[in-house]
């Protein structure tokens, strides 16, 4: 199966140096998809500190309207994972209601402590139509079955 094919892809928030304000990423449209998969990608992360990684919605493609979607929760870093230099959170979302929430912003609140926030990324599937293109924040993508060396 080519993954390529059968997802868009796209950058939606680039790199933001440690801190703890609220970041948007770029809004996206979720027609004719059934899901996405956001991944909220971190650097240094201070012990103690949290992160709130959430999506919102609404029907209208507008970064005032939305509202947040139900079930997402806030997470407490421990000091294990602040050793770490480079992590992420996973944000699945699986058949949003079309008619309130065909449109999706990503948000991350790093609070309490400072965080390094890499980026997210929007992996849209189970298109009813195969994407025509990446979007393009995906500057290249290559496709390699049955590599040999």
């Amino acid at each position: 199966m080519n993954l390529v094919t059968r997802t868009k892809v796209t950058q939606v928030l680039g790199y933001y140096g440690a801190g703890t304000t609220n970041e948007k990423a770029d809004i996206i449209d979720m027609a004719n998809f059934d899901g996405v998969m956001f991944i909220f990608e971190l650097g240094q992360l201070t012990t103690a500190g949290t992160v709130d990684c959430f999506v919102k919605g609404d029907a209208a493609n507008a970064t005032g309207a939305m509202t947040r979607l139900l079930g997402q929760t806030i997470h407490t870093v421990s000091a294990a994972e602040a050793a770490y230099t480079k992590s992420c959170i996973l944000v699945d979302i699986f058949q949003p209601d079309p008619v309130l929430h065909r449109y999706l912003e990503a948000n991350i609140t790093p609070a309490a402590q400072s965080a390094v926030i890499l980026g997210i990324t929007a992996i849209q599937y189970s298109g009813r139509l195969h994407p025509d293109a990446q979007s393009a924040s995906v500057i290249e993508s290559t496709f390699i079955q049955s590599p040999v060396e």
